[in-house]
């Protein structure tokens, strides 16, 4: 079993195995099918050749979501930070719509990992649609981390969807600024 302090090179080489099979179409696929309870046991096999263990919830997660949305942005400081980006695309105001202000905080209001992972499913397809990539590594650490540090990653998370405003700047922050 991994250690916490593993956790980072443990998401790090998962990333590195699911980004060499990312144009292999049948392979996506099947890890797209990880996301469904009733297909998990489809993606299975290529989880376990990418050296994850199939019963790892978080690995079963991101692989499904990273096989939906394979665009990346490793400098998105927390996956917060990512559903800011995504609710202000298209927002002149920098205001946050408010449906994606109450789908975010549904998101926090998540009591376990695998209750998050189907929040998470939806902010994917949205990512996807606007063009937004993901810090997977980070997403899957978190993951990982959830049952012992789950309050610590949710303020995280809130930092980068709610960043404080600069008393300077008549603008409001944006993720740029706050990176």
């Amino acid at each position: 079993m991994s250690t916490t302090n593993d956790t980072p090179n443990r998401a790090e080489r998962f990333l590195g195995r699911l980004r060499k099979i990312t144009n292999d179409r049948g392979k996506m696929a099947a890890l797209r099918r990880a996301a469904s309870s009733s297909t998990e046991r489809q993606a299975w096999p290529v989880i376990y050749s990418l050296g994850e263990d199939i019963s790892s919830h978080a690995a079963c997660t991101i692989a499904a979501l990273y096989a939906e949305h394979p665009e990346e942005d490793s400098k998105a400081f927390s996956f917060g930070s990512t559903c800011r980006r995504i609710a202000l695309d298209g927002v002149t105001d920098f205001k946050i719509p408010d449906s994606f202000d109450s789908r975010f905080r549904r998101l926090l209001a998540c009591d376990s990992a695998e209750d998050a992972a189907g929040q998470l499913k939806a902010w994917i397809r949205f990512a996807s649609a606007k063009g937004v990539g993901v810090n997977y590594e980070k997403l899957f650490w978190d993951l990982l981390s959830w049952g012992n540090h789950a309050d610590r990653i949710k303020l995280d998370w809130a930092r980068g969807f709610w960043p404080a405003r600069k008393e300077t700047s008549e603008q409001p922050a944006t993720e740029e600024a706050a990176a």
